[in-house]
């Protein structure tokens, strides 16, 4: 363990890399659904603070493992760009074995910066930007407060995908409820099929009673989806994205019921599709059964039905939720757990 800064939280896809907590919190901290910074107030960190680390990283004896690089906090590329390349100068001169870096990068403050910056952030390391675009509708995006339209999305895709950076696209079903279900999978798929991101990275929404958002569940202008409803919005999504993308598209987290669809848009789609129609035809007792079983943990693949030890143990747990309540609220039961699992 090297004793340095932490941020809160890093894509899953970096859990080998090194963190190096460039900002404390998030610049824009506003949006609805989130309440992960809430705590932080948003501070830049000095470059003599990132230095500090840096020196303490390179005289561990740990260091030789990491040859990744992951910028926290929420959203290092609202720092200035030449402040970003004295940071990247650093950590290429305190640490030779780091061969590429990482960072989340809002919408906007990739469509802020000009293609030629973008290029020498590029050429000076940044290889990968993770972007949580959250949705495509711009009618969600107002109501959960992101800060940026859907415009904003494809103007900072579409110049990371021109400076050649590889670009991962974040998105959330559920977000709209089911109110918005459709105009949620409709328009993210408009969005995505403009930017062609190189990951789509799909997330299903855990919606925290202490974030704001919360109010809209209250006042029942969002209701929330059941897991089933939840795979019908992600199956059409998936029909609605181009196939002809070069696209590596996943459920990477374990907020995610079906942790198997996941493929290249162009080589996997239907086989995808597949899996979730096989989930959609499960007779409804199965389908809650896997449901209870997959956010106990019991259960990560729809072939653990077969399993009758875990089949067992998923029953097990089922039935006492309904021993509780003989008919319990699914939906919020699941939404319990997958936001407690953010």
């Amino acid at each position: 363990m090297i004793e340095m800064e932490m941020g809160p939280i890093r894509p899953p896809s970096e859990a080998t890399s090194l963190m190096l907590r460039v900002t404390r919190g998030c610049h824009w901290n506003k949006c609805y659904f989130c309440d992960l910074y809430k705590q932080y107030r948003f501070s830049r960190r000095t470059y003599e603070e990132i230095e500090d680390d840096l020196k303490k990283a390179a005289t561990s004896a740990h260091i030789k493992k990491y040859t990744t690089c992951f910028l926290q906090d929420g959203d290092a590329f609202v720092l200035p760009t030449d402040f970003l390349l004295q940071i990247l100068e650093g950590i290429h001169k305190y640490l030779p074995n780091i061969k590429y870096v990482t960072t989340y990068a809002r919408a906007d403050s990739i469509a802020r910066k000009s293609i030629s910056e973008l290029q020498e952030l590029k050429d000076a390391g940044i290889e990968h930007l993770y972007c949580g675009m959250e949705t495509g509708s711009d009618i969600i995006l107002k109501k959960i407060n992101k800060g940026f339209t859907s415009q904003s999305i494809i103007d900072g895709g579409c110049k990371a995908k021109q400076a050649k950076m590889i670009l991962s696209e974040f998105t959330l079903f559920g977000i709209g409820g089911k109110e918005l279900s459709e105009e949620n999978a409709v328009e993210t798929a408009r969005v995505l099929n403009s930017i062609k991101p190189d990951f789509i990275r799909v997330h299903a929404t855990g919606l925290k009673p202490s974030a704001p958002i919360w109010r809209y569940v209250d006042d029942k202008e969002l209701t929330l989806q059941t897991e089933e409803e939840i795979i019908e919005e992600q199956k059409l999504l998936l029909e609605l994205l181009s196939s002809d993308m070069d696209s590596y598209y996943m459920n990477e987290h374990i907020v995610n019921l079906l942790l198997e669809v996941r493929g290249n848009l162009s080589a996997d789609k239907a086989h995808m599709l597949q899996i979730i129609d096989h989930y959609l035809q499960l007779p409804l007792e199965e389908k809650e059964l896997f449901n209870i079983g997959r956010r106990l943990n019991i259960m990560f693949l729809l072939s653990d039905l077969e399993n009758e030890v875990k089949r067992n143990r998923a029953l097990e747990e089922l039935n006492k939720i309904r021993q509780k309540s003989p008919e319990p609220d699914l939906a919020y039961i699941c939404n319990y757990v997958r936001q407690s699992q953010i």
